[in-house]
């Protein structure tokens, strides 16, 4: 359960421990409380307990009317999507890694303990272990490894609204009891002080599409006023969309293939970004015997700590919608982290002029 904050600051990486409130709507819901305790606590994550709608209402007291009681999680934490992954790619890169962009892999040959990638590029990659962890791509990457497909790949889109809200109006993050299919739609305060409403699950044949439709952000704006009323009267700053991996079976898929010396990490959907280091050390264990030995002595960390959000937001690019770390230009391909840089440049700005 400590895994990840501890890395985030080590890291330097922003977070916020606001405790989430899993709401029971109904009859059900209710009943299904306390399952969602004692799966809590099996992993470890004994604070969670169950809250009575008065406890509920004294905690998120705008929250609508009907609410039956909940399960809080004191420890959720909201964290900065985008720049999580960019701090694990530096903090690589310190410690002996190599970054290789535009290199699409079109297929690959195993032989003498070495695989051989070739690029689309017709540049080659040799490695001795390969980790597929391609994400909507996945399975695709999966055919250069196995004629036996172990899942496919069914893209699941998720689209969000995003408001601008008083602080007052919600503090913890808001979710509903989960199904088996999805975990519905939350509503939560990201880390740049915008109300966040989402995702979907719309099922799709595209791998790209992550386009917005009136009738869904329709649906989200009412879904975020009838969890939160007050929220109908807050402007919305942007809609955005993501696509999850999800594929035929309801657990991911991490396997190694230690003959063929490959190990696949598919199907990671909607916590992939709070899943990642624990799916990194589970590979690890996985794979570990086989590096140990050949990583004697040479077990020295490196450290690293990401630039803080207020010195990326005084050189964000709004034109090119970048900033530069260490000397790579990354685009901020994240709605809310970009919307976040914008919010936060135009406060030092207007501070720079009083």
């Amino acid at each position: 359960m400590e895994l990840n904050p501890a890395v985030y600051r080590e890291l330097g990486l922003p977070s916020a421990a606001v405790g989430s409130l899993v709401i029971a709507w109904t009859a059900q819901d209710l009943a299904a409380l306390p399952h969602t305790v004692a799966a809590n606590h099996a992993i470890g994550d004994t604070q969670v307990k169950t809250l009575s709608a008065a406890e509920l209402y004294a905690l998120e007291p705008h929250l609508a009317a009907g609410a039956l009681g909940a399960v809080f999680v004191p420890g959720e934490i909201v964290i900065e999507p985008w720049l999580i992954p960019i701090a694990y790619l530096h903090h690589g890169l310190r410690n002996g890694g190599t970054l290789r962009v535009h290199h699409h892999v079109v297929r690959g040959a195993y032989a003498n303990n070495m695989w051989t990638l070739h690029c689309e590029s017709a540049d080659e990659v040799r490695a001795r272990w390969v980790v597929n962890c391609a994400g909507l791509y996945g399975d695709i990457v999966e055919q250069i490894h196995t004629n036996t497909m172990p899942f496919h790949i069914h893209p699941r889109k998720g689209q969000y609204v995003v408001l601008d809200a008083p602080s007052s109006v919600i503090t913890r993050v808001l979710q509903p009891v989960p199904t088996d299919r999805t975990k519905g739609v939350f509503v939560f305060r990201n880390l740049h002080g915008l109300v966040v409403v989402g995702p979907t699950a719309e099922d799709q044949h595209s791998r790209e599409d992550m386009t917005n439709t009136p009738d869904v952000v329709a649906t989200l704006r009412a879904a975020a006023s009838q969890i939160v009323p007050a929220l109908a009267a807050c402007p919305v700053v942007g809609t955005y969309a993501g696509l999850r991996p999800a594929t035929e079976h309801r657990d991911y898929h991490i396997a190694a293939d230690g003959a063929h010396q490959w190990v696949v990490v598919g199907g990671i959907r909607s916590t992939g970004v709070t899943a990642s280091l624990g799916i990194a050390e589970y590979v690890g264990q996985l794979i570990g015997a086989w590096f140990r030995p050949r990583l004697a002595g040479r077990h020295v960390i490196v450290p690293y700590v990401v630039p803080t959000f207020q010195e990326l937001a005084m050189q964000f690019d709004g034109t090119s919608n970048s900033v530069t770390i260490e000397g790579l230009v990354h685009q901020v391909t994240h709605p809310l982290t970009r919307w976040g840089l914008q919010k936060l440049l135009k406060q030092q700005q207007d501070t720079s002029r009083l």
